[in-house]
Formats: C-alpha cells, structure tokens, sequence
C-alpha cells in the first residue's frame, strides 16, 4: 500500500502513537451483509462488484472499515477468466494483425474474429480479461464468515504499518520457538535475547485471542529486535511481507507485545505501533518440522554423504552478550565427539550484521561455526567480513563445500 493509503486505513493517531480500529463483534452484523452482497454478485465483473460493496449496505456501516472488509472479501477469492479466446491470444492475434494494415478498428476486430471462429464483441472483451479487475468474480471459499472476514482485515491493517517500519520489537513469553523459528525461517535481520520471566498473576491468550487461565509458574520469554523494511536499501516490499509473517505466528505464545517504530509517509515523524495479546488477530498455522524445503534438503544430503558425522535439528540456543543464538544445525563427529561443528543459515543479510553476530559467536568461544548465506538475499553491495566460515549458496547448500570445511 502506498504511504498515503495509510491515512485512510481506519486508524487514528493520539500523540506519536497510532490506534488501530479493529473489527469487533460489533462489526458482525453489516460483515454479514458484505458478505451477501458479494455473493449476489458472483459471475459479475469483479470490478462491478467491488463497486457495488463501496455503496451502502442495508446495514450501517464505517465507511474505512467497509472499504477494508471489501478488499479482504475480494482477495479471498481467486479471480476467474471467462473469454471466448484466451487473453494472450487474443492480444497476439489483433494487435498483429492491426500492425499489418490500415483499416479501422472495427475491421480489425471483425476480421481477426472471424479467423478465431467468434464474434468481435467477445473478441474484444477478451483482449484483457485476464486483468484483475476485468476478472469474473468467483464464490467465496468455504466456511467464509464474518469472524473471518474481521480476522483478515485486522491482520491487513496491522500488515500495512508494519510494511512502513524502521523497527520492530517482539516481546514474547510461553511457546516462542515457532516465533525463533518463523523469524529465522524467513531470515530476519534479528537479534535475539532473553526477556524477563512473565510475572505468573499475567494473562495469557490462546492462538483464537481469548484470555485463557493465570500460569502457576513464572514463563520463559525472548526479546526480538528486528530491522524493518525501511532500515534497508533493497528488498523492501519482499522483507516487509517475511516481518509481516511473525504476527499471526506471536499469536501462539502465550503473551506478547509487539512494538513498532513506522514512517507514515516520507519525511514525516516516526509514528509507534503497539500490538499485543487479546487483539482480534488469526493466529498462523503450526509450522513443518522443517522450517524449509532448503534445510529438510540439507539434512538429507549431508547423512547421505557423511556417515560419520550426525546432523542434529535445533540444537538448544547459545547465549552470548545477552543475546541468544539459535543454530539450525549441530553437526558431530560420531566416533571424535570433540569435533563438533555448528551450522547457521543466515537469509537477509548486510555484512554489519555478520560481523555482529560473528564477534557473539567468538565471545561465546564458539570458533566452529559455519554461516551459510543467501546470495540472493544480500541488502547491500558492501564486502563480506574477512576471516570468516561463510558459505555462499543459490537454491540448494553445497554439502561437499561443508564437508571440506570440517574434515580441514
């Protein structure tokens, strides 16, 4: 969304802080009635229908919050092409056969028509009927509703800001692994630490949002700082949409708080957004065993090709400076337990951050450590640290480049 937009979200700002208008259960009753709209309009022109969920309802409604509903309720379904020709064809066929004569567009059309064996009205309607908005609009999937619909459209108004931010902080108590792990499997540019124990008279949220019973016992939390989009130089929208993924996943531990610094639109002051539990928010599915298909690969070709050594999956996180590090893989020796080695798969990246998380590496007397970094993912042209294990990869690690590495 462009930095405009946002002062049309349904939001309001009282200081530096921004407030978000949530959809409620108050908000049911005209979701329901956007929802029948919608499916009257099925086998419309999409953009005809979505005009037509701008109008007013025969239910009241906030005129931000409708506009948002519509957007999620259009995007829920996948668009369908209905043309007598397809687009690309068609396209082809008239646009060449316009550069090769003189005539009238009519004629164009008509004569072009009658080689694809239609008319030219449906030939014309089929030049682009593969746009979005030229789209026919579809069903809704199943099990639609407007709980559903307020779920998808509260993530979207957060997703918005988030996309805007500097920075990012998770503060997160209870079931925090799957938020390591989301962060990591997208490959954050993230430090991570422990946070004080949650004071055990604190509330604590179900992944649904609902305030669940009182723990008996303090709860274990972890502190993430992560850059956001508007920290880096390139891959912006595709970084601001993996920082975008941690906040369905925060809604499984049992407490957070998510703090972020964001830019409303350029040359504007900083604005701080603040999510937490109990916000009516759709909690993220429970991850694979693999956090990718890269590391289920990895693991899979390195005991193939290494039978004595043993890859383990996540091993326990290493503290360092306050900070915790979180290696995807331990790699030891099976008959010289002393020959250990620790495998970490690094995604966005800038060499500041290697060399910060290298120098917490040597301060936790950790000299065995292999960084394996995303070559696609560089956010700046500046020169790799010296001195270092970094292991370069497109697509698929190298195992033969690793083995060399440890047998040295």
């Amino acid at each position: 969304m462009v930095p405009g937009a946002l002062s049309r979200l349904s939001t309001h700002t009282v200081g530096n802080q921004v407030v978000l208008h949530y959809l409620t259960e108050r908000d049911h009753p005209w979701l329901r009635s956007l929802i029948e709209e919608y499916e009257r309009g099925v086998g419309s022109r999409r953009s005809d229908l979505l005009a037509r969920l701008a109008e007013p309802l025969t239910v009241p409604a906030p005129k931000a919050k409708q506009r948002l509903a519509a957007d999620v309720l259009q995007r829920l379904a996948e668009a369908q092409i209905i043309a007598a020709v397809p687009p690309r064809e068609a396209r082809w066929e008239v646009f060449s056969a316009a550069s090769l004569t003189a005539a009238t567009r009519n004629a164009v059309l008509e004569e072009t028509a009658a080689l694809l064996g239609t008319d030219a009205a449906s030939l014309e309607a089929a030049l682009f009927a593969d746009l979005r908005s030229e789209c026919t609009a579809s069903p809704l999937p199943a099990g639609v509703s407007p709980e559903r619909i307020a779920q998808e459209a509260n993530l979207r108004l957060v997703n918005t800001w988030i996309q805007r931010a500097r920075s990012v902080r998770i503060t997160a108590w209870g079931n925090t692994r799957a938020l390591v792990r989301q962060a990591r499997l997208h490959g954050l540019i993230c430090n991570i630490r422990r946070a004080p124990r949650s004071s055990p008279a604190a509330r604590v949220t179900t992944p649904g949002g609902k305030l669940d019973a009182l723990p008996q016992e303090p709860i274990e939390g972890v502190e993430l700082e992560v850059s956001g989009p508007l920290s880096l130089f390139r891959h912006t929208l595709i970084y601001g949409r993996a920082l975008c993924a941690l906040v369905p996943r925060a809604l499984w531990c049992q407490r957070f708080e998510l703090c972020a610094v964001c830019e409303a639109s350029p040359g504007n002051a900083s604005t701080t957004l603040v999510i937490q539990s109990g916000d009516p928010l759709r909690a993220g599915r429970e991850l694979k065993a693999f956090d990718s298909r890269l590391e289920e690969r990895f693991a899979k070709d390195f005991r193939k090709a290494a039978s004595d050594w043993d890859v383990v999956r996540e091993p326990r996180p290493l503290e360092s400076e306050g900070s915790l590090i979180f290696p995807d893989f331990e790699i030891a020796h099976r008959r010289d337990p002393k020959r250990r080695w620790l495998l970490e798969i690094v995604g966005f990246w800038t060499p500041k951050y290697l060399e910060e998380k290298l120098r917490k590496l040597r301060a936790a007397r950790l000299e065995n450590v292999i960084l394996c970094i995303d070559e696609a993912r560089a956010c700046t042209d500046a020169a790799l640290p010296r001195d270092a294990k970094i292991l370069r990869y497109k697509r698929r690690i190298d195992v033969a480049a690793v083995l060399a590495i440890i047998q040295d």
